[in-house]
């Protein structure tokens, strides 16, 4: 090839990422318990696990936690992230809802008690990989969830569509020396690793985030 050949040559175009990020799961697995982390500016930091990659959509499924309480700070401060996120170009917040599920007590109570249970979300993240892979609008996913229930979404989109290369992210605390695996996604054929956190305090929105028409929404004090 001449030298003038070689440098007019078209650079190979990066693959398009779409990234599928189980919001819950990344909360307990990672955020719970360290507030200086959950101002988490999501775009930024999968932008910097996946540089070689164009990251074209970021789908991040959640659902507004204390639904049955008139107030809760805990929902305040839900609110504010899900609008700092909604000034991410690439962000999309899909939401589920959470629903009371009554439970037996198993300890000599023999009471009865209600806990709230995430709905739509493991069904909402497999629906939106499988749609996007037939649609041809992804060339790399990545999923950043420990639930194993995505695993027949996972394993349909590896049969019918081979060309699409997955990655999952679980998300888990690294000083706990049980580490979760998924032999799984392992066998079949899918890059599966702990989502690095290592850097995660460099990927936070600032303490003001511009939300544009002169709106603006500051961080939680709790979480700073």
């Amino acid at each position: 090839m001449s030298e003038i050949s070689a440098a007019t040559e078209s650079p190979t175009p990066r693959k398009r990422a779409i990234v599928y990020v189980d919001g819950f799961n990344l909360y307990f697995g990672v955020l719970q318990g360290r507030s200086n982390l959950k101002w988490l500016n999501l775009q930024s930091f999968m932008e910097s696990l996946r540089p070689d990659e164009i990251i074209v959509g970021i789908r991040y499924f959640t659902a507004m936690v204390d639904p049955q309480k008139p107030t809760s700070v805990c929902r305040d401060r839900q609110k504010r992230y899900l609008q700092a996120l909604g000034s991410c170009p690439q962000v999309e917040v899909i939401m589920g809802k959470y629903q009371l599920r009554e439970v037996n007590c198993r300890a000599r109570c023999r009471q009865k008690y209600q806990v709230p249970e995430e709905k739509k979300t493991d069904v909402g993240i497999a629906v939106r990989m499988i749609s996007d892979a037939i649609d041809e609008l992804v060339d790399r996913i990545v999923l950043v969830s420990g639930d194993s229930d995505l695993e027949p979404a996972v394993e349909w989109i590896r049969k019918r569509h081979p060309g699409i290369r997955i990655t999952v992210y679980i998300p888990q605390d690294p000083t706990n020396p049980k580490q979760r695996r998924n032999d799984t996604y392992q066998k079949m054929g899918v890059d599966v690793r702990p989502l690095p956190i290592g850097d995660i305090h460099r990927f936070q929105f600032p303490d003001v985030v511009d939300l544009g028409s002169g709106r603006k929404v500051e961080r939680p004090k709790e979480w700073k």
